[in-house]
């Protein structure tokens, strides 16, 4: 099976490839202060997901897996945090690295996540640096400017300093 010119046990190989890895920006990584790239990704429904959808919104853009435990650690806080600020232009949106989708429907509908889950690729990990572990959070403001790079778990806390000026 090919996926954006890549079989799909590429994609698999380097989503196991991947490690977990606390702290902040690694090598690799795109920098806080540049340009977020642009993407196209499928939703975990078939449809396609455009990144110019978010334009004018503050984007928290989230790389996890349904096999990551820190990565699922933290989406009960950002549930949480889409309900507090989803009125006030706040969109989470999370980029699943599983290899099918399936496990990733039935997550989502189990832990009623309230906002986007497309299905990445190893184009769009690529596009975004090749970072070194997941979960990966990127805080995009209204502008498409990468204002916060976390690669591990992120705070509830580290999370909210970031995204409140930009609102």
């Amino acid at each position: 099976m090919m996926l954006n010119g890549l079989r799909l046990g590429a994609v698999a190989l380097l989503v196991l490839s991947i490690v977990f890895v606390g702290g902040t920006t690694q090598a690799g990584e795109l920098k806080v202060g540049t340009k977020a790239p642009a993407w196209i990704l499928k939703a975990v429904d078939g449809s396609d997901v455009k990144s110019t959808a978010y334009d004018g919104k503050v984007v928290v853009l989230n790389f996890w897996a349904t096999w990551c435990p820190p990565c699922v650690a933290e989406i009960p806080d950002f549930i949480e945090l889409q309900k507090e600020f989803g009125e006030k232009g706040l969109t989470f949106v999370g980029v699943s690295l599983d290899t099918s989708s399936t496990p990733v429907k039935k997550y989502v509908k189990k832990t009623k996540v309230n906002y986007p889950v497309v299905m990445g690729d190893a184009d769009v990990v690529k596009d975004f640096g090749n970072f070194s572990g997941i979960p990966q959070t990127y805080v995009i403001d209204k502008d498409g400017i990468i204002r916060l790079s976390q690669v591990g778990q992120i705070s509830k806390e580290k999370l909210l300093a970031g995204i409140k000026p930009l609102l």
